[in-house]
């Protein structure tokens, strides 16, 4: 099984690792990571109660919120979801995915190399969260210890999900519009504008926690903005419901939704002509 594993990831590097648009989106990501929350670090310098100090952002061990928050619910989705968008659809354009059918590769082997290419991406996407997250905290932190550095609620593993969650509903979507500029478009119209446009019209007309239960938000309340805290208490004064899902029911509904994604992808691709 390792061997398996590793002969699909191998030609999944021989495929991508020259290709510029990949290098230059993992650049970008691997470059903004350190430097995403960096850019209000003025903003908050004169910060008045009930907003933070600037130095909570950066110091152990909110700075896990604040970082996650930054590269989990912005950076991640563009950046990576746009990399795993490229990597499916290039592959249609390009002819090559019918190639690799043709040349002797099963259509699970094609679908299992796809599907570890995320994993791959996600898992290194969470070392980078974690480790700038630990090299934000050291330098902004004072007397800092193992303990306080690792106070963290389960940060890591809550952005890995997250993450997973956003590319698979990428992977979804690059599995059944597979052109390249149409699925970029879709898919940042629906994490962007679409899905927030559904929850306003579910509150209007039903005004109660099910709006917190839409996929891309599940996604978002594992690192949910701390700032949050401030409109979430209006919420459970006017409307007596949080705004924010609790942690377990994020994690929970972030697994039951990249489990749908990644299984409709697999019976989409597994149905549809090469």
């Amino acid at each position: 099984m390792l061997k398996y594993f590793k002969y699909l990831l191998r030609l999944e590097w021989k495929k991508f690792n020259a290709n510029t648009t990949v290098r230059v989106l993992v650049a970008i990501f691997v470059f903004l990571a350190p430097f995403t929350i960096l850019s209000v670090k003025d903003l908050f310098k004169e910060a008045v109660p009930p907003f933070p100090r600037s130095a909570v952002l950066y110091e152990f061990p909110t700075v896990w919120d604040y970082q996650g928050y930054a590269l989990g619910n912005w950076l991640a989705p563009y950046m990576l979801g746009f990399l795993v968008i490229y990597i499916i659809t290039s592959e249609v354009s390009n002819r090559t995915m019918r190639q690799n059918i043709i040349t002797g590769m099963t259509k699970t082997d094609y679908f299992n190399g796809k599907m570890l290419m995320v994993l791959v991406v996600t898992t290194v996407a969470t070392f980078i969260y974690a480790m700038s997250t630990i090299i934000l905290g050291f330098f902004h932190t004072d007397g800092v210890y193992m303990e306080l550095i690792f106070d963290n609620n389960n940060a890591i593993s809550k952005f890995f999900l997250m993450t997973l969650g956003y590319l698979s509903f990428a992977m979804l979507l690059s599995f059944l519009i597979r052109r390249g500029t149409l699925t970029i478009l879709i898919y940042f119209f629906y994490i962007t504008m679409l899905e927030p446009l559904i929850m306003a019209g579910h509150v209007y007309y039903i005004r109660n926690s099910s709006r917190n239960y839409y996929p891309i938000n599940s996604f978002e309340d594992l690192h949910v903005n701390p700032l949050f805290r401030i409109p979430d208490f209006f919420s459970k004064s006017e409307w007596n419901f949080s705004i924010v899902l609790p942690q377990g029911h994020a994690a929970l509904m972030t697994t039951i939704y990249t489990s749908l994604f990644l299984w409709c992808s697999y019976k989409l691709f597994m149905r549809r002509d090469v």
